[in-house]
């Protein structure tokens, strides 16, 4: 914000025609005189307003520059191959990120995700620190928001990646959330989604915390339940438990693995190789929402 000019006698300005020294001031008008010795007699809301003007052309010309050579920067940045996550990549905002774009991190993924019945990309999430990965075909059709889909997402100090299956709300029985419900009731299709948790220490949360708030995961080979300080509950059925939380209404639903934000740095660009690994491990859940129970 700029201050008032405040003319003083005997001190020096400077408006469009050059330095000019104050040499004499009358209530509103003033005397002034150039260095080569012109005089006049001027008013001081004028050349208050001359100089104001001057001044804001000067700050407005500054910030031109700086967005151009942060604009020049990120671009720079941008056209570099992921070489893996760096410590600004660890916030809320995607401001000045670029892990998330298919030329990084989403393109290398995408690459490495191989599969005889999908074709994966890559798509930055609007406005969020997280990038997601679903079949192309898929991609383009009307129920995307219910989609499941492989997702990479940070916070300011971790890196999380997994499996992401949102439930709408309402739910269509011909929903991916729908889908994977009916695929969990064989009982070795959770008994094998409880080994996938345990091995690659995978949790699963709602968060949105509209159907459930705390945190499921493994342990001693069964599902437990971790809500705040109460002591954890064993669940004994996975399907149960989200079906009895989606009466609730929406439900956004992660299975994911976290890393947290040193380890993730320290991975380098071998970090995306952990989430390709993952994806496919998780292929078949992937499947079962994208074509219904094996």
């Amino acid at each position: 914000m700029q201050e008032d000019i405040r003319f003083e006698v005997g001190e020096k300005y400077e408006n469009m025609k050059g330095t000019f020294e104050v040499i004499a001031i009358h209530r509103d008008q003033m005397e002034i005189r150039w260095e080569n010795g012109e005089e006049i007699s001027t008013s001081i809301a004028l050349q208050q307003r001359i100089i104001e003007r001057m001044q804001h052309e000067k700050e407005m010309e500054k910030e031109q520059q700086a967005q151009k050579k942060k604009a020049k920067t990120a671009s720079a940045k941008a056209r570099k191959p992921f070489s893996g996550f760096e410590a600004d990549d660890f916030t809320l905002s995607v401001s000045k990120t670029n892990w998330r774009a298919r030329g990084q991190l989403g393109g290398i993924v995408a690459r490495k995700l191989s599969s005889q019945s999908f074709k994966f990309n890559s798509w930055a999430v609007l406005r969020k620190p997280e990038t997601q990965w679903l079949d192309i075909d898929r991609q383009k059709q009307h129920d995307l928001a219910g989609q499941a889909k492989f997702h990479a997402r940070v916070d300011d100090d971790n890196l999380f990646f997994g499996f992401h299956l949102p439930r709408l709300h309402p739910s269509p029985e011909t929903s991916d959330w729908s889908r994977v419900m009916e695929w969990l009731k064989k009982p070795e299709n959770e008994s094998w989604l409880l080994k996938q948790c345990s091995t690659h220490a995978l949790c699963l949360r709602d968060l949105s915390e509209q159907g459930f708030a705390g945190i499921l995961d493994v342990q001693e080979d069964q599902w437990v339940y971790h809500q705040g300080d109460d002591e954890p509950a064993v669940v004994d059925s996975l399907g149960g438990f989200l079906s009895s939380a989606a009466e609730a209404g929406q439900i956004d639903l992660r299975i994911e693995k976290g890393m947290d934000k040193k380890a993730a740095i320290a991975k380098k660009q071998a970090v995306a190789a952990d989430l390709a690994a993952l994806f496919g491990t998780l292929l078949p859940l992937y499947a079962a929402a994208a074509k219904g129970p094996a």
